[in-house]
This record gives C-alpha cells, sequence and structure tokens, in this order.
C-alpha cells in the first residue's frame, strides 16, 4: 500500500503483454511491445521505490527491490527471445542511411510516372502525349 496505484497498473499491463508474447508464439509485436514496457517499468519501479520508501513494512519494499533487480535480466531474455523469431529493437524503421523511404517493400506506387527507355534499334513512339 506503499507504492502508488500506478505501479500495480503498469506491472499489470506488463503480465498481459507477457501472457500475450507467450501466447502468439510468432508475434514480433508482442515481443517487443513487452519489452518496451518492462524497460520504462524499470525506470518506474526506481523511481517509485525512492520517492516511496515505506517507514514500516520492509516485507514488500524487498519484494519490490527484487522485481526490479530482476528487470535487467527479464529484457535480456525478451530480447533473446525476439531475435529468435526473426525481430529486432528498430521501432521506428530507420535504417541509418538518411533516406526516407529506402527501405525496400512489395508496394508498388502505381501514381507515380515511370520512364521507359528505348533499347537498341528500337524507337519508343508515344502517340498519347
Amino acid at each position: 500500500s506503499w507504492l502508488p496505484s500506478a505501479y500495480l497498473f503498469y506491472n499489470l499491463l506488463y503480465l498481459v503483454a507477457l501472457f500475450w508474447a507467450i501466447h502468439c508464439r510468432e508475434s514480433i509485436d508482442a515481443v517487443q511491445i513487452c519489452a518496451v514496457i518492462n524497460g520504462f517499468s524499470f525506470f518506474f519501479d526506481l523511481m517509485g521505490i525512492i520517492s516511496y520508501f515505506p517507514s514500516h513494512g520492509i516485507f514488500s519494499a524487498v519484494f519490490a527491490i527484487l522485481n526490479l533487480v530482476i528487470r535487467p535480466f527479464s529484457l535480456l531474455l525478451l530480447q533473446r527471445e525476439l531475435s529468435d523469431r526473426g525481430g529486432s529493437f528498430d521501432f521506428g524503421g530507420y535504417d541509418g542511411t538518411g533516406g526516407v523511404g529506402e527501405r525496400p517493400t512489395s508496394y508498388e506506387d502505381i501514381d507515380a510516372p515511370h520512364q521507359q527507355t528505348p533499347s537498341h534499334g528500337q524507337v519508343n513512339v508515344n502517340l498519347f502525349k
């Protein structure tokens, strides 16, 4: 009862995301979301323990600190599971080359004009200009 109710909320949210990642064996998104919640929860736990450390009821504080200590190891396990499923922690899709839209996709923009070049010896005559 010494921690705010947000502590219970984000830990329950983490458990739901963890069960979702366990249930959906092929989903990369489930593991990514679970890892993000776990990473943010580490800092929220740290701030909660520092701000609201109890003067009595040390038993719950010990388990909150134990939960804080275990979080980095669970994040490493989630990272391993994510790499086993073929994903990565690349959330934005930015590949580091500096360009927008340089990642190859199966989408073809049919509205974009395509330049056609004539091949050797053939004349390309476009009647409808």
